[in-house]
């Protein structure tokens, strides 16, 4: 049976919460292979030089012996938090550990002495950041619900990128003054040590809003102890096949795994060799910054597709996102090979980084899905982590490999462009092969028994939990809008209405020439009474009454307005009032005339508008689009002339 340790959907301050120490994580990391370590390199390695193969073959040696360590350490902690049972939970102890390994190496890479101490601090981060990863890339599928894996992996994506974005932005600050011709032992000392001073502080910040804030749910003894009697059963070699080896008959997880081997092979020949290839390639002079530059770019682009493609995947199959994804990052890399200068950097790093973002936040989602087990989920992501460790391995060595044989033939730079190729090629093999991965057909809970052949289009699931008046999601702007519209058309109160529903603006009409029943025609420059619903006194009225009380409470308003218009000061000689909703269905039975209004923009927008509104302002929220045919439907026109409104409301007041 499966562990279920959440069940009620997150809200937006549970998810950002639940996704803040990916935010932290990356701010640390993010920035060390591609700028950090190889300008430290700078201080141990063929000083005076930069980019020259002794440095890239030890960046590469150092990048293996650092996935070494961690290849080991996620599954080994996720298994171990799968079984952990204290009341701080499964998750958070490991957490609190990693970060303190973390801290520790911090202090002794901020000013090596050596380049012994250089190696060990490094060692001690590989260790320290893989404990924390494992324990907390847990702890996601704990707590959110099934329908959420999309939602949450793009707000882990989004945090995963404003991580990248802070790490790289803050190296570049410091480190912008190594250059080709500048590369200073002290100004490298000075910047890195600032570099992990204070991300050091974000990491921390981070790890107490984590522990703090996320309230694990405890587990089972009774289920723990169960778990360990199973992996007892047998013996050793029943505990090795169980834990190890039985994950890999599952196809999903075999496929998921080696299409991200491949994707993470391509992004870290990218990324661990693009400063040397912008020094000895490009010959660019502030190689460091170019760097950077190029990050950020990427980045940039990724913020945009990052969270609202993980909510996307919520509706849709993820593999076909995961696959225009890389092919995105694929012909960045491309560009990288074929046009080495030729290009300007901001199109491609913003073409690498709607990829990125789009793979960042939809690959976690795809992964969850292909689990075996949720009760080993912590062991299982350990293992699926070591897709990103063996490239991390594999990648350096063979980079260093081909860079170093190019420099025995005297093409250095051919060498860096072969090494982009090779990532290209990366990149498309892990494109094309996700293809393959056998999705879950499943029904989308939407806890409404006569919801099951309705849609949503995806854009209003932003609107998140937006009800009764409170504003969630992209529906934040609508309060805003309505007040400047209300302030804009001078929208003003029925003088002595008892309910408040109907309120007034004074207009005229704009258009072809209408007959309305009885004879009435309004032609183009004729003044009219334009009616609207006061939007949250309708809200707590319907809150206490249905839909026949509204009725009535709309007609005693009425009557307030045709006794306001037989007063000698009412503002206007209109000869009609109209007015344009959603709700026009039950109009009719007021005295309305209802009239089809033409397909335009201005109808289109009208109509994105009050879908809003009526999310906004209904208990029910965006359930409330599945009732009816009032969802996809254009607002209509209801008019009624002003001689039917006195004969019929005359008297009311």
């Amino acid at each position: 049976m499966d562990l279920h340790t959440s069940h009620h959907r997150l809200r937006i301050r549970e998810q950002l919460t639940l996704s803040t120490l990916w935010f932290s994580l990356n701010s640390q990391s993010a920035a060390l292979l591609p700028i950090v370590i190889p300008t430290q390199i700078l201080l141990f390695v063929a000083p005076g030089q930069i980019g020259s193969a002794k440095q890239a073959t030890f960046l590469g040696w150092l990048s293996t012996m650092g996935a070494l360590l961690s290849l080991l350490v996620p599954p080994l902690v996720g298994m171990m938090s799968d079984h952990t049972s204290s009341a701080f939970g499964r998750r958070r102890p490991y957490i609190m550990a990693g970060t303190f390994f973390l801290l520790l190496s911090a202090l002794l890479l901020a000013e090596p002495a050596s380049v012994v101490i250089f190696v060990l601090g490094l060692a001690i981060f590989q260790v320290g950041n893989n404990v924390v990863t494992a324990a907390y890339q847990s702890l996601l599928p704990d707590r959110v619900p099934k329908e959420q894996r999309g939602e949450a992996s793009g707000y882990m994506g989004l945090m995963t990128i404003l991580g990248n974005v802070a790490s790289l932005g803050l190296a570049a600050w410091l480190l912008g003054q190594v250059s080709l011709t500048s590369s200073g032992h002290d100004s490298i000392r000075h910047g890195t040590t600032l570099y992990y001073f204070l991300t050091s502080l974000v990491l921390l910040a981070g790890v107490l809003i984590t522990v703090i804030g996320v309230r694990e749910v405890p587990f089972s003894l009774t289920l723990a102890a169960s778990m360990q009697a199973e992996d007892r059963t047998g013996g050793f070699r029943h505990w090795l096949v169980h834990n190890w080896l039985e994950p890999w008959h599952d196809f999903n997880f075999t496929l998921v795994f080696l299409t991200r081997s491949s994707v993470m092979m391509g992004l870290t020949l990218f990324l661990t060799f693009i400063e040397y290839y912008f020094a000895e390639v490009v010959h660019i002079t502030n190689f460091v910054q170019a760097t950077a530059l190029l990050a950020v770019l990427a980045l940039l682009g990724a913020v945009f597709s990052a969270f609202s493609l993980g909510v996307f995947s919520d509706h849709v199959k993820r593999a076909p996102l995961v696959c225009a994804a890389t092919m995105c990052m694929a012909l960045a890399a491309l560009s990288f090979v074929i046009f080495p200068g030729s290009i300007p950097l901001w199109p491609l790093g913003i073409l690498f980084g709607l990829g990125y973002g789009a793979y960042t936040s939809v690959d976690w989602a795809l992964t969850v899905d292909a689990l075996p087990s949720m009760n080993t989920v912590g062991k299982d992501l350990g293992l699926w982590t070591a897709s990103t460790t063996l490239p991390a391995i594999i990648a350096p060595l063979l980079g260093s490999l081909i860079i170093a044989l190019s420099n025995v033939y005297g093409a250095i730079a051919l060498g860096y462009r072969l090494v982009f190729g090779a990532a290209t090629l990366f990149l498309l093999s892990g494109a094309v092969f996700i293809l393959w991965v056998r999705e879950r057909e499943e029904v989308r809970p939407t806890h409404r028994p006569h919801a099951a052949h309705r849609a949503i289009s995806v854009g209003w699931k932003l609107a998140f939990q937006t009800r009764a008046g409170k504003a969630r999601g992209f529906l934040r702007f609508w309060p805003l809008w309505e007040s400047i519209t209300r302030y804009v058309w001078h929208i003003k109160p029925i003088p002595r209405a008892p309910h408040g529903l109907l309120e007034v603006r004074f207009t005229h009409h704009h258009g072809r020439t209408l007959d309305l029943p009885g004879g009435v025609r309004v032609q183009n420059g004729d003044a009219l009474v334009e009616l609207h619903f006061h939007n949250q006194v309708l809200l707590n009225a319907a809150t206490h009454t249905n839909t026949w009380g509204l009725m009535q409470m709309i007609a005693e308003d009425l009557g307030a307005l045709a006794a306001w218009m037989q007063e000698p000061d009412f503002p206007s000689h209109a000869h009609a009032i109209y007015g344009v909703t959603l709700l026009s269905r039950g109009t009719p039975r007021l005295g309305f005339t209802v009239r089809t209004r033409p397909r335009n923009l201005q109808t289109w927008l009208d109509r994105f508008f009050m879908t809003g509104l009526l999310v906004l302002y209904n208990q029910k929220g965006i359930g409330r689009l599945l009732q009816g045919t009032t969802y996809g439907s254009y607002p209509q026109e209801v008019w009624m002339t002003r001689d039917k409104l006195l004969r019929r409301y005359g008297n009311s007041s």
